[in-house]
C-alpha cells in the first residue's frame, strides 16, 4: 500500500519494551495540544521543526572556530563574547546549515517530513523482532492525533502488512479524528492526567472536558481488553488518594478493565535547555514505593487490573 500523505516525525525508537506488547518500534509524531509541566519530550510540543543545541557536545569556538556562526544565513547564531554559540530562535528558520558544519554533533534539526512509505520502510526493518515477541508498531508523540490523517495512514499501512498496532494518546482531539484512528488500532493507550477540569488546565494548559468526553465514547469502537488507561503519577500534581479514587471510579463505571500507573521520572528535564525552554515543574522527587503501592491497591479495589508490572 502506498500513500501520498506525509507528516512530521521527530524520532523512531527501536526495541521499545514499554509501549505495548512485545518488542515494538515507536514512531514519535511532532506536535501536541497539551503543555504538561512534566513533559519528557519538550521537542515534541511544537508541530514545526526545531533546532536543538546540546551544549555538552560543543567544544567551543577556541577549538573549532565556530563555523556554525559563519554558516547561518540569517545571523541567528552568534558568540556574544562567549566561547559557545547562542541561538536567536526568533530569527532561526531551521535551515540546517549550521548542523552541516558542526563536526561534534552539538547541533541537530528535530522534526523531519516523512511519507507513510518511508515510515513503514523503517518499521519493516524490525519485523523479525515482532514475530518472536508479539510486538509491532506504536505511534507516540507529542500527540499522534495532532496529525490524525498521517497517523491513520500509517496505521492502515501497518494493518495491511499484518502488524500489531498501538497508539499513545492524551485524547485531546476531535472525536471524528480519534474515531478514524481507532478503527486501525489493536491497542489504545489513553492518558488520564487529572479528573478536575481546572487542575487539569493548570497542569497541562487545557481542560479535561473534551478528553473525558472522548474516553466515554471509546468503547463504541474498541473492546475493553484493547484499551489501557494510563495515569502518570506526578508528585504534587495528581498524586492524591482523592484523584486516584475518582479516576478509578470513573474508569470502572465506563466499563474499562485495565489501568497503568506510570511513576514520575526526570529523564526529559535536561532536554529543555537544548530548545531554549525552561522546565517549569519544580523537579520533585518520584513518589515513594509505598505511595505507588497504595495507589495500586486503590485501583485494584475498584476491579481494575494494574498493567505496569513495575509497582
Amino acid at each position: 500500500m502506498t500513500s501520498d500523505i506525509t507528516g512530521r516525525v521527530f524520532n523512531i525508537q527501536r526495541y521499545s519494551l514499554h509501549d505495548g506488547s512485545g518488542i515494538r518500534t515507536l514512531v514519535f509524531l511532532k506536535g501536541c495540544p497539551l503543555r504538561c509541566l512534566w513533559c519528557s519530550n519538550p521537542e515534541s510540543q511544537k508541530a514545526i521543526p526545531e533546532l536543538g543545541f546540546i551544549e555538552a557536545r560543543c567544544v567551543g569556538s577556541d577549538d573549532c572556530g565556530a563555523p556554525c556562526v559563519a554558516a547561518c544565513p540569517l545571523d541567528a547564531i552568534c558568540l556574544k563574547g562567549h566561547d559557545k554559540p547562542e541561538i536567536d530562535r526568533d530569527n532561526c528558520d531551521v535551515c540546517g546549515k549550521c548542523v552541516e558544519v558542526c563536526s561534534h554533533d552539538a547541533l541537530k534539526v528535530v522534526g523531519h517530513e516523512m511519507s507513510v512509505d518511508e515510515v513503514m520502510a523503517e518499521v519493516e526493518k524490525d519485523r523479525p523482532f515482532y514475530r518472536r515477541s508479539g510486538g509491532g508498531l506504536t505511534l507516540g508523540g507529542g500527540e499522534p492525533l495532532a496529525q490524525y490523517q498521517f497517523a491513520t495512514a500509517i496505521l492502515q499501512a501497518a494493518e495491511g502488512e499484518y502488524l500489531h498496532t498501538a497508539i499513545e494518546t492524551c485524547g485531546c482531539a476531535l472525536w471524528d479524528h480519534l474515531e478514524a484512528v481507532l478503527r486501525h488500532v489493536d491497542l489504545l493507550q489513553f492518558d488520564l492526567k487529572h479528573m478536575d477540569p481546572q487542575k487539569h488546565k493548570e497542569l497541562t494548559g487545557q481542560s479535561n472536558e473534551l478528553i473525558l468526553e472522548n474516553l466515554k465514547k471509546v468503547l463504541s469502537v474498541k473492546e475493553p481488553q484493547d484499551v489501557i488507561i494510563r495515569i502518570p503519577i506526578i508528585p504534587g500534581c495528581n498524586d492524591t488518594v482523592e484523584n486516584i479514587e475518582e479516576s478509578a471510579k470513573f474508569i470502572t463505571e465506563l466499563g474499562f478493565t485495565q489501568i497503568e500507573l506510570i511513576p514520575y521520572h526526570k529523564l526529559g528535564t535536561s532536554k529543555y535547555a537544548q530548545y531554549g525552554m525552561v522546565y517549569l515543574l519544580d523537579a520533585p522527587e518520584p513518589s515513594p514505593p509505598t505511595n505507588l503501592q497504595n495507589f495500586k491497591s486503590i485501583v485494584e479495589r475498584y476491579g481494575l487490573q494494574e498493567m505496569s508490572g513495575d509497582i
